[in-house]
């Protein structure tokens, strides 16, 4: 093992003993509403928010993909709001691709999160700048192109 994997290691378990604790019915909840949303997951960590109603799981598909499911409690029952993952900018779908392209300030993104949303289905790719090309000082995406039935938009 490398030194970097042992830092990985004690990161992940010092923010899991960080974490509040869950009892224990709630994470078989959890668990099988991860499970439902993304069949076959195999689920490598999970964080509860510090308010207890947030849940964010992250985990990596029999594909070999990582995922992050986040879910909120919701009249006592934990329910998925999003699925996360990275892809590469050539798996997005080109009618995506075209509408970044002819954005005002439009560029080729050096970092892809595809979101699907659990209410409609809707997918909204998150496009992130080179570092040197940022111009937002926060840490959030630089352009949001939501994907729903057939069409394209960018998110204002």
């Amino acid at each position: 093992m490398t030194k970097v994997q042992y830092v990985l290691i004690l990161l992940a378990l010092a923010t899991a003993a960080c974490s509040p604790p869950v009892p224990e019915t709630t994470q078989s909840d959890i668990a099988a509403a991860a499970l439902i949303a993304a069949p076959g997951v195999t689920i490598t960590s999970g964080e509860l928010n510090a308010g207890g109603d947030q849940y964010e799981v992250t985990g990596t598909l029999p594909n070999g993909y990582e995922i992050e499911i986040d879910m909120v409690l919701s009249n006592g029952a934990w329910t998925v709001v999003e699925t996360q993952r990275d892809i590469v900018w050539s798996f997005v779908p080109e009618l995506v691709r075209a509408t970044a392209a002819a954005a005002p300030d439009s560029f080729e993104p050096v970092r892809v999160i595809e979101s699907t949303q659990a209410v409609d289905g809707s997918v909204v790719y998150e496009l992130f700048r080179a570092a040197e090309d940022r111009i937002l000082s926060e840490g959030g995406p630089d352009m949001e192109v939501r994907w729903y039935e057939g069409s394209a938009e960018v998110i204002p």
